[in-house]
């Protein structure tokens, strides 16, 4: 995108990337771009994703190549199971899991409702979230096939550790990405 379309990106908070163990990685959700970015930070990662992308002709072929968490929302309760099955497994062998905790793409500078999902997985598998926001939405709007020249700011939160309760790692992980997304915005 930079090379054809003059999107370029500042990142803050790269320190704050663990290099000794798997993370949970929440990020908020505005475009495609962050799906890809995410995808070349340093980490070994397998994003959770809706399995209807699968089905898209060459492009969900290539995404099934890299091991994703396909879900089906429309079936929550298995949905969640699925998460915390294959999310530990993928954990305990190292390669940490990217959610999107709003679930879908929202708006630049807006942070959707967030689901517990992310806090949910990290405390079982007892690694923590690390949070990062991102406004790619301007630049790279969701349903949209047009890109705009300029720079996403991308900021890389300090992780939160799985040594609280479930509730409590959501509650900081949100204050943090809709204090940090304000920010950037």
């Amino acid at each position: 995108m930079r090379l054809t379309c003059g999107v370029n990106f500042n990142i803050s908070g790269l320190d704050n990337l663990p290099k000794d163990r798997p993370v949970v990685v929440a990020c908020n959700h505005q475009g495609d771009w962050e799906t890809f970015y995410l995808l070349t930070m340093g980490l070994p990662v397998s994003t959770v994703l809706k399995q209807e992308l699968l089905y898209i002709p060459f492009f969900g072929w290539a995404l099934a190549m890299l091991n994703p968490i396909a879900i089906n929302r429309k079936r929550k309760t298995n949905a969640l199971k699925q998460l915390s099955q294959q999310g530990c497994e993928r954990l305990g062998a190292g390669i940490s899991v990217v959610i999107f905790p709003e679930g879908t793409r929202n708006p630049p500078g807006q942070l959707g409702p967030c689901t517990k999902g992310a806090a949910m997985l990290a405390h079982k598998a007892a690694v923590p979230i690390l949070p990062i926001v991102q406004n790619s939405g301007r630049l790279s709007p969701a349903h949209s096939w047009v890109k705009h020249a300029g720079v996403v700011e991308v900021k890389i939160g300090p992780v939160i550790e799985a040594d609280v309760p479930t509730k409590e790692m959501h509650t900081k992980m949100v204050a943090w990405m809709t204090d940090n997304l304000a920010e950037i915005s």
